[in-house]
C-alpha cells in the first residue's frame, strides 16, 4: 500500500535529498556556486551575466548580487551558459 504525503511533507523529503548530494542544491535553485582551486583558478557556476572584463577585475551578474573576481592577468579560459573558468593571479572575490 502506497503512503500519501502532504505537500509540506514531500518538499521536505525532496530538500534533504537534494542536501545530500554534494553542489546540487544550488544548481536547482540557481544560486552562484564558487570553486576555487589554488591562487590561479575559479570556477563560477550559474551566473547570468558579464558585467566587466579585464586583466584585473572580471565582474559577474547573479541571482543574488554581483560578483566580483580580481586579481592580475585574469583570463576567461573557458566559458558555457552558465559556467566561467577564470585563470591569473586571482587576490579576491567579493559579492555585492
Amino acid at each position: 500500500m502506497s503512503q500519501r504525503l502532504t505537500i509540506k511533507e514531500l518538499t521536505k523529503t525532496f530538500k534533504n535529498f537534494i542536501s545530500s548530494i554534494d553542489g546540487v542544491e544550488e544548481s536547482i535553485i540557481g544560486l552562484p556556486l564558487i570553486t576555487i582551486i589554488g591562487e590561479d583558478n575559479l570556477r563560477v557556476e550559474n551566473f547570468s551575466s558579464i558585467i566587466e572584463y579585464n586583466q584585473e577585475i572580471i565582474r559577474l551578474k547573479t541571482k543574488i548580487g554581483v560578483i566580483s573576481i580580481i586579481g592580475k592577468n585574469l583570463l576567461a579560459k573557458s566559458m558555457t551558459k552558465e559556467e566561467i573558468v577564470i585563470r591569473g593571479k586571482i587576490s579576491g572575490v567579493n559579492l555585492n
